[in-house]
């Protein structure tokens, strides 16, 4: 049996992060059938009960050795790994797992499913092109990606497929509709998910939202869902939402405040007509789900995945004006049924491409 050593940002309660691990796992056993998996974590039981897979400390290097000592490839990803920007230390965590197990225990490395940059920092950009240069296969989630490793100096083939989430089994609806009737006072109205985060613009997002949740009620006649998704750090955001709101619409306005996982969310999007999403993996559980997405964009890989429908640039969160996203979500919502047909195509792409890359793996086992 092959044995597999996942690096990446797990057990740290993001469940963007555990979607994008839940996706991994999904995929390389559909395709490599019974294999061994180990996975650095900041919390490996929570890992293991929820992944059903072995799971070490990923700050205990012993562990980190001796796993490394008997695998036969590290696979790095998904998601956002190689950045410095909200970050100065992770890269170099990232850029040293790769290095000890190319250079001090001979072994394949794989980078899968990633998201590059942004990479500013000159030694930064330096160190991590002249790594990846070293590796057995290199695997992005989009061609923006691709690019940014090209003009880091990485000569290597790069493969462009999308994001690993999309490698996950979509769950029933029933689990998303019993949260949705039990934190709802309001039945049978359209539901609007939005999911934001805290950034440098500080309080203006929760105010810019309150106003759009007071819109989305008062003249869309819908049920605004606030939806953490890092969820001690964004539960915070949405409370101080739910505060800036008139008395009149605070009742009419769904706070999830109970922790959810993997499944749990993608069911509850699930039962989303429409979800405004500052985190991407907000807009990319909404397209697995079938859910149009508006996005937010705090990030560039916001706008790379848009891009990746065809769409146009989302707001920037900077500039982020209530009135104005309104305006997008609503023609969003008129014209719902047409923006479905077309994000069904979308979607079935996506789902084929995560397939790529877990062959991928396959392929370096075998060799």
């Amino acid at each position: 049996m092959h044995k597999i050593l996942i690096s990446g940002y797990y057990g740290f309660n993001n469940v963007g992060d555990e979607a994008i691990l839940k996706g991994l796992i999904e995929g390389i056993k559909r395709v490599e059938g019974p294999i061994d998996i180990v996975v650095l974590s900041q919390h490996p039981e929570f890992t293991s009960k929820k992944h059903e897979v072995r799971s070490i400390k990923r700050t205990n290097l012993l562990h980190i050795f001796k796993e490394m000592k008997n695998m036969d490839l590290l696979v790095s990803g998904g998601g956002s790994l190689f950045q410095d920007v909200t970050s100065k230390r992770s890269i170099a965590y990232y850029i040293g797992i790769i290095w000890f197990a190319k250079r001090l225990f001979k072994k394949k490395v794989m980078i899968y499913s990633q998201g590059i940059g942004p990479v500013n920092k000159k030694f930064n950009r330096w160190l991590l092109g002249k790594i990846l240069n070293t590796i057995d296969f290199i695997n992005v989630r989009d061609e923006k990606s691709k690019l940014e490793l090209e003009s880091l100096g990485v000569t290597k083939e790069i493969l462009v497929t999308t994001d690993t989430v999309f490698g996950i089994s979509k769950p029933p609806l029933e689990m998303g509709k019993a949260v949705l009737e039990k934190k709802s006072k309001i039945k049978g109205k359209p539901y609007i998910g939005i999911s934001v985060r805290h950034w440098k613009t500080g309080n203006n997002i929760a105010e810019e939202m309150a106003k759009l949740c007071t819109d989305i009620v008062q003249d869309m006649d819908c049920v605004p869902v606030l939806i953490p998704f890092h969820f001690y750090k964004d539960l915070k955001l949405m409370e101080s939402i739910h505060k800036n709101l008139d008395k009149d619409i605070k009742d009419k306005v769904v706070i999830i405040d109970e922790y959810l996982y993997v499944e749990d969310y993608l069911s509850l999007i699930g039962n989303m007509d429409i979800m405004v999403a500052m985190r991407l993996h907000g807009l990319i559980f909404s397209v697995l789900m079938g859910v149009y997405p508006v996005g937010i964009s705090y990030d560039p890989k916001i706008q790379s995945f848009l891009h990746m429908m065809d769409r146009e640039d989302a707001m920037e969160v900077e500039n982020l004006n209530a009135t104005l996203l309104y305006k997008e979500l609503k023609d969003a919502f008129i014209n719902k049924e047409e923006n479905t047909i077309k994000l069904k195509e979308y979607q079935n792409k996506f789902i084929e491409l995560a397939d790529t890359h877990n062959h991928k793996v396959h392929d370096l086992l075998s060799q």
